[in-house]
């Protein structure tokens, strides 16, 4: 709620001055801070434009035609779709079910050769909340050393871990060609501000892509980067992010339930993330599943078709529950599960 953030708005501020160029010095420190960057200061660049814009300013940094990259799949789909829009090949790293949907590092090493300029992971992984451990990260960075390749880690789930009270592995403090992005819009539930940052020790990377957003948007927006000192400040940033991981933890216990206690549904536990893949034991076709359920009554969640990532993902659906409190998230499997029950019927 912008009553939470109100106090760091000034009405006396005026509006014919936008952001810092290099970002907020004082929000480089805090994100740091927060998540925990061994990085210095100026390899921490925050953008307007959330996550998704440091994604961009990545590809469109790195890119050439020519170059190759390996997305992992089922993941975050922007990636992939600016590469082959740039004409990329991309080749697609595919995680498995039957290995909790955590990425084969063998078979990596089949897919990668001396054009791979970029791998592309989402670490905790969307949609299906896997995540890597600090020895599978070390084992990739170091596969990728090998080739010089670069690997973007989109880790804006990164703090939203399950089963641990550590977090996750940032590819930026294990590898000199690692890229970190992430911002506050899943973290605290603040899509409306769209503040994110990248984090690289790669300086001509980071001039680059300093360039690149220099000529889209010039510089921050001085209202979202007024609001992002604020929720980053460190305590304030634990204090909103214990709360959503509270309701978090409390709806991931709902649907595990509801999954265990039904012959509908299958699920691997997500390690962290806001979101999981459940399978849908009726064989009811995904994008026809959740068509039918919108259509029949909007459930105030997103329910995402599996086959929108890959073919064999069909059957599955990306499920968010940090969102929804508890109570309404309650009644929301309640539809669900109904509405796949009516399709067994």
């Amino acid at each position: 709620m912008l009553d939470d953030v109100f106090d760091a708005l000034d009405r006396r501020q005026s509006l014919d001055w936008s952001g810092h160029f290099y970002g907020n010095p004082a929000i480089v420190d805090y994100i740091i801070k927060t998540q925990r960057y061994d990085v210095r200061t100026e390899n921490v660049f925050p953008v307007t434009g959330g996550t998704s814009m440091a994604n961009f300013l990545t590809c469109m940094a790195l890119l050439k035609p020519g170059d190759e990259v390996i997305c992992e799949t089922p993941a975050w789909t922007q990636v992939g779709n600016i590469c082959r829009r740039m004409g990329i090949k991309v080749n697609w790293w595919y995680l498995r079910p039957e290995n909790d949907w955590k990425p084969d590092l063998k078979e990596l090493g089949t897919l990668i050769n001396a054009k791979t300029k970029l791998i592309y992971i989402c670490n905790p992984n969307n949609p299906t909340g896997s995540v890597l451990s600090k020895d599978e990260m070390i084992e990739l960075c170091n596969l990728a050393s090998q080739y010089g390749t670069y690997i973007l880690c989109d880790e804006i789930y990164r703090g939203l871990e399950w089963q641990s009270e550590e977090l996750s592995p940032s590819v930026v403090n294990y590898y000199e060609r690692g890229i970190s992005t992430s911002g506050l819009n899943k973290l605290l539930g603040v899509c409306g501000i769209r503040f994110g940052w990248f984090a690289t020790r790669d300086k001509r990377l980071y001039d680059e892509c300093f360039d690149i957003y220099y000529d889209c948007a010039l510089c921050n927006n001085v209202i979202s980067e007024r609001i992002a000192l604020k929720l980053l400040e460190p305590s304030k940033y634990q204090e909103l992010l214990q709360e959503g991981k509270a309701i978090g933890k409390e709806n991931l216990k709902l649907l595990s339930d509801m999954v265990a206690g039904s012959d509908l549904w299958s699920m691997s536990m997500p390690g962290g993330a806001y979101c999981c893949f459940v399978k849908n034991n009726t064989h009811e076709p995904s994008w026809d599943f959740c068509e039918r359920l919108l259509k029949k009554k909007p459930i105030g969640v997103a329910l995402v078709p599996g086959i929108t990532y890959n073919d064999y993902c069909e059957y599955y659906v990306r499920v968010g529950f940090g969102v929804a409190k508890p109570d309404t998230f309650r009644a929301i499997l309640e539809i669900i599960e109904e509405g796949a029950r009516e399709y067994k019927g």
